[in-house]
């Protein structure tokens, strides 16, 4: 089962979400229009759009302004990625040719910058001063995040509570703001908002996760980008942490700079298959899924309580 059936009751909303996105990232400069429909065609799992739905079935309503908040937080995702290509100097992403591949650097920067701009724009037709606030303080620490990321490559010796804050800004905190945002706009109660965006961080979090095991365990055409990538660009992830407490892995994780070759990297991934960390990674994912869940135990027994659970539990085993 892939991830979308679990919320294939949504498909409406989903659609309405991407038609309104795609009337929203027209501009009248050829080449960024065309970039950011080339971002929007590429598809994905819109999840963040799907927790702002599902969030929102805790309130009372239920109007354009959900769409609204979705379509932004998708921008932002879509905008983030972009700029993760150029960090990394990705030529694939979904299996297709990066915004950068296709154009340049500076191309993909600033349709990314432009993503931002209208998701800013959205965001301010809400009309919900608590949504800017937290939209506002999502995109800061969003943009904090991709700059730790750059600070961070191929620094082998980081610790482990810089890569959970890392990885807590580049991913958690998309999903725990869908959740919150969703919640705030329908009109939720200040307690269940506070569940709501707890759920959203663990189950982040483990998504996040998931993805770093995934790059080691996955292959290349379900990740649409080759397997290893986040060792190759100097990314420390919960495997190789565990990996790295062995010695001797650690001395030749130390040798992995921007100019090493593939079979050094090559070798530490079959290394890290066959180490036993990657059970491990999985048992710390399991461990975040449970919290997430027991976050919504107090919540009311609305319908799509049961989804946002069997996300949570798809999202711990998922396979790509």
């Amino acid at each position: 089962m892939s991830l979308k059936r679990l919320y294939r009751h949504m498909n409406r909303e989903i659609d309405q979400i991407d038609r309104f996105l795609s009337t929203r990232v027209h501009t009248d400069h050829p080449v960024i229009d065309a970039a950011s429909r080339q971002l929007l065609d590429a598809g994905g799992k819109r999840i963040r759009p799907a927790f702002v739905l599902l969030s929102a079935a805790f309130g009372q309503d239920n109007d354009i302004r959900l769409t609204k908040v979705a379509a932004s937080l998708e921008l932002i995702h879509m905008a983030s990625l972009v700029h993760d290509d150029v960090i990394d100097d990705a030529t694939l992403r979904r299996g297709k040719p990066t915004v950068m591949e296709r154009y340049d650097e500076r191309v993909a920067m600033y349709t990314g910058n432009t993503l931002f701009g209208e998701a800013i724009r959205l965001v301010s037709e809400v009309d919900s001063p608590e949504v800017m606030q937290i939209m506002a303080e999502t995109m800061e620490l969003i943009c904090i995040g991709e700059i730790n990321q750059i600070q961070d490559q191929y620094d082998w010796a980081q610790s482990p509570k810089r890569y959970l804050d890392r990885i807590a800004r580049k991913t958690a905190l998309l999903i725990e703001t869908s959740c919150a945002a969703g919640a705030v706009v329908s009109g939720a109660s200040p307690d269940v908002v506070k569940q709501l965006r707890l759920f959203g961080y663990d189950i982040g979090m483990a998504f996040q996760m998931t993805d770093d095991l995934l790059d080691f365990t996955a292959k290349s055409f379900q990740l649409g980008k080759p397997v290893g990538e986040d060792l190759k660009h100097g990314h420390k992830t919960l495997p190789l942490f565990y990996s790295a407490e062995d010695p001797l892995f650690y001395d030749r994780l130390k040798q992995v700079t921007q100019t090493s070759g593939y079979e050094l990297t090559q070798a530490l991934v079959r290394e890290v298959q066959r180490n036993g960390t990657l059970e491990r990674s999985q048992r710390t994912i399991d461990r975040y899924v449970r919290r997430a869940i027991e976050r919504l135990e107090p919540l009311p027994d609305v319908p799509d309580k049961r989804s946002l659970i069997e996300i949570a539990e798809y999202i711990g085993k998922r396979k790509w």
